[in-house]
């Protein structure tokens, strides 16, 4: 199935059970495309929004896997997971104590601003070019360095007596296991994630997304179609400018051009004819200085 992927983009519920790479791929195949990136790996566990981007619009991949995210989550108190989530080993952790509205809302205050975390073992950064979860399965432990990170906004609730459910919304570089079994160690009794769900990546929402399984499904190109999106479309909250074509050859040929514009840090680039050419940035002297160019 060949279409013009040039700059296009495709919103995937990713469901649990599979790994982030393997819908890449099956996506890849599915549309006959070679070149294609998503927003940030989902372990196999977690399901929720995959942000997938073909070609040209790979170039903007890093913009979304620097952003901020939601996310939905289940704990399990009282046990403890080799992984950090359901696909560890699980062993008995400590007596859960009986747990209050007030030690909730105590909870949530320690877990909101910037917090420090140490990245799991089980996880796709790198030691001397080696995934750490590579090192993992075979017992070697690899010393990793804690990160500071920003949760915005944490709620969280008691589902019953063993399961909490946790709404997150956090910076880059957040793993929820971690910030699970940091709240189990600060209850006391251990805690590992039972269910993750990625609800948000920047200001793009799960709901605007299209089930896995049921794309896999569809066999016309014009359903197929109605799903892909443009890349400048997912930088809805943008500041867009237009240039000439004087000025479209030269920021093509990535030079600035003087433009008639204040300074801003980030903005959308097209041409007369509305044709996104990329992003770029206008600094304090009027010049559009082109970033990334998507054609």
């Amino acid at each position: 199935m060949n279409n013009n992927f040039q700059q296009s983009c495709l919103l995937i519920n990713k469901p649990p059970g599979i790994s982030s790479n393997k819908v890449l791929t099956e996506l890849k195949k599915k549309l006959n495309q070679k070149k294609a990136g998503f927003s940030g790996t989902l372990d196999p566990l977690a399901s929720g929004l995959l942000i997938i981007f073909f070609n040209k619009a790979t170039k903007l991949c890093s913009y979304f896997l620097d952003s901020d995210k939601k996310y939905e989550a289940i704990a399990t108190l009282g046990k403890t997971s080799s992984t950090g989530d359901a696909d560890g080993i699980i062993k008995d952790g400590s007596f859960i104590p009986s747990i209050s509205i007030n030690d909730l809302n105590e909870l949530e205050k320690k877990f909101t601003g910037k917090i420090s975390q140490i990245p799991p073992m089980y996880s796709a950064l790198k030691h001397h070019g080696t995934p750490l979860y590579k090192y993992a399965r075979e017992g070697i432990t690899i010393e990793r360095k804690p990160r500071n990170i920003e949760i915005f906004k944490i709620e969280i609730k008691k589902i019953n007596d063993v399961n909490l459910g946790i709404k997150v919304h956090c910076s880059k570089g957040t793993y929820i296991r971690t910030l699970i079994e940091q709240i189990g160690k600060e209850i006391g009794c251990g805690a590992f994630l039972k269910k993750l769900v990625r609800t948000q990546i920047k200001d793009i929402s799960l709901s605007k997304s299209v089930d896995f399984d049921k794309f896999l499904d569809i066999d016309s190109k014009d359903e197929v179609a109605k799903h892909l999106i443009n890349i400048d479309i997912l930088l809805n909250n943008t500041y867009s400018c237009y240039v000439d074509e004087l000025h479209k050859k030269k920021i093509l040929n990535g030079n600035k051009v003087l433009i008639d514009e204040n300074s801003r840090s980030f903005v959308k680039i097209y041409d007369k004819s509305s044709r996104f050419l990329g992003v770029g940035t206008i600094n304090k002297n009027s010049e559009l200085i082109p970033k990334k160019i998507l054609i």
